[in-house]
């Protein structure tokens, strides 16, 4: 987003001027800073450059909210995803809501793309969304009644100024089938609370507003104006308020010394999220609603009376939950590395959720909320690896590019990963962080490649790496290291790990099949059936095997050596060793 996740790390590290720049050219109501140099897809045998004429560049149709796509083709109509600026539509008439524009993994991919001039890069390198700033105190920051000015959206009493340049990028991408999603923050002097404490000068738009309902409206304004039935394009996915549990981006009256109420901060969000939810399913009924949440996720993060407070997001996702009735919530997370000027990151990230363990994220989710399966519904709407010394190396952001992609196919339930960002900001830059695919003259680096061509479907003959070849199927990896035993998973393993074989397991749900799950005990892990890890640290989906023989498949066993000091998986018998059941048939 405009700052990044990098909140709390970077907020230190970098300063407020850092989170400040970055509020011009991310996809806000600002003037872009991004250049229009080169930076085209690369090409491959000839093949791998930025289409022109849409290749790739159309959503799949859907049955309807979160459904499944009814073609296998990621180049449906663009107008299922409400691509068509006609008042009809995929919906059927005015008056009906568009389906949700359902992409399937080959189209997991999305980007910040930060103002960047030529779209067809973005899009016609079969990207699936991208993200975009909707800043409140830029499109409403004084209380005005109508009339409005042609320049302005009315909607319910009030006048809403309309960015051209953010305008023009909604309804251009979209008409090129690519979802686009906003991070909906930002609030206007009018609507703060009186006694917000922002972090430093020019925080203040991070700071609570009095009456949820105002920000409630606002987002309704934005359903409506894009529902893809207006001319202007759609939003489908509305990021509500961004990095909710650290109080620098959710200011409730509290921090630089003033101790912070854990339930009062919580009922003060749970009031936005419910307000714009209302608003937003008002206008849109198949839009999804998220709550943004960056990567310190475990309870040790609790540090509700820190200079700079802060909440895991296990602790505020438990006290959200049981305060917003029914409303089918979903989580938009940020998962850098834990060191955001390093490309590294591993399994063993705990208490961190990062790219190398987004499984706990979703195991927690589904053990956690049983009976809520929006809730099992993921999108990464924010983060990236860096590029730079002394912390990184261009073959280092590569590496780490390529990796987080393996995660995030190998993670059942993660439905988007928007890429930030598509330029590196001068700011950030000067601070040894170059999350950028281009540099800050536009220069792409080799990252780009890597982005550009991974997920190529579209191509004759594709072109598929980093996890996108095994599509749709996760590949659970056996591997080992002698200090520390088997581990088994659809994700990369620890480092050292030396791999020992593989089998597929299809990422999205089937008849005849149960999901299977990753759990960690000591320094091993092992795989189970129950959501729970039979009572061990839950590390996530893995996949769906199926419970009944198919064509060609194998029955794979869930395996241990002595008295639990290390699991593993493989065929029936275990090779000698202790046979603890089936879990399940799979592709070998």
């Amino acid at each position: 987003m405009i700052r990044g996740s990098r909140s709390r790390a970077l907020s230190t590290l970098l300063g407020a001027p850092w989170a400040l720049a970055l509020l011009a050219g991310c996809g806000g109501n600002a003037q872009p800073t991004a250049a229009t140099g080169s930076g085209g897809a690369p090409s491959t045998a000839g093949n791998g450059g930025a289409t022109t004429g849409g290749l790739g560049g159309s959503a799949a149709t859907t049955t309807g909210a979160g459904g499944a796509s009814t073609t296998g083709s990621d180049a449906a109509s663009a107008s299922a995803s409400g691509a068509s600026s006609s008042s009809t539509g995929a919906g059927g008439g005015p008056d009906l809501p568009l389906p949700y524009p359902t992409r399937t993994a080959y189209r997991i991919k999305g980007l910040q793309p930060d103002f960047w001039a030529n779209k067809d890069e973005v899009a016609g390198n079969n990207a699936g969304g991208v993200s975009m700033n909707l800043v409140w105190a830029s499109w409403e920051g004084t209380v005005k009644a109508p009339p409005c000015a042609a320049t302005e959206e009315e909607y319910s009493g009030h006048c809403y100024t309309v960015d051209a340049n953010v305008d023009a990028s909604i309804a251009e991408y979209t008409a090129k089938g690519v979802v686009v999603t906003s991070v909906t923050y930002g609030v206007p002097a009018w609507s703060r609370i009186d006694n917000c404490s922002p972090v430093s000068p020019g925080f203040e738009i991070f700071c609570a507003p009095k009456d949820a309902a105002d920000y409630g409206r606002f987002a309704g304004m934005l359903a409506r104006r894009y529902d893809g039935k207006h001319g202007h394009g759609r939003i489908a996915d509305f990021v509500i308020h961004n990095e909710v549990n650290a109080n620098d981006w959710f200011d409730i009256g509290c921090g630089q010394g003033t101790p912070c109420d854990t339930n009062a901060w919580i009922t003060a969000y749970a009031a936005s999220y419910s307000a714009a939810y209302d608003a937003i399913a008002k206008e849109q009924s198949t839009a999804k609603v998220l709550v943004s949440l960056d990567h310190h996720f475990g309870a040790v993060f609790d540090t509700p009376a820190a200079q700079n407070p802060l909440l895991s997001g296990s602790t505020l996702l438990t006290g959200f939950a049981a305060k917003i009735g029914n409303r089918a919530w979903r989580v938009a997370y940020h998962p850098y590395p834990p060191n955001l000027l390093a490309p590294q990151f591993s399994p063993d990230d705990l208490p961190k959720v990062t790219y190398g363990n987004l499984g706990v994220l979703a195991g927690w989710l589904r053990k956690t909320f049983p009976n809520t399966p929006s809730a099992w519904e993921i999108q990464l709407t924010e983060s990236g690896v860096n590029s730079l010394a002394p912390g990184s190396t261009p073959a280092g952001q590569v590496t780490g590019l390529c990796n987080s992609f393996h995660n995030v196919l190998g993670t059942p339930g993660i439905e988007s990963y928007i890429y930030h960002r598509m330029k590196d900001h001068p700011v950030e830059t000067a601070s040894g962080l170059g999350l950028g695919l281009h540099d800050e003259n536009g220069m792409p680096k080799p990252a780009w490649t890597t982005w550009a061509l991974a997920n190529r479907n579209d191509l004759n003959p594709p072109q598929l790496s980093c996890g996108f070849e095994d599509l749709p199927y996760t590949r659970l990896t056996r591997s080992y290291k002698a200090s520390r035993g088997h581990w088994a998973s659809s994700r990369v393993p620890p480092p050292g790990f030396t791999l020992e074989q593989s089998w597929k397991l299809l990422r999205d749900p089937a008849a005849q099949t149960v999901m299977l799950y990753e759990c960690a005990v000591g320094q091993h892990n092992f795989i189970a059936k129950d959501v729970n890890c039979e009572g061990q640290q839950p590390m996530g989906p893995v996949g769906y095997a199926y419970t009944a023989a198919q064509p060609g498949s194998v029955d794979l066993h869930r395996c241990r050596i002595g008295p639990g000091v290390d699991h593993f998986v493989g065929p029936a018998g275990c090779e000698g060793q202790i046979d603890e059941g089936s879990l399940g048939y799979v592709v070998p």
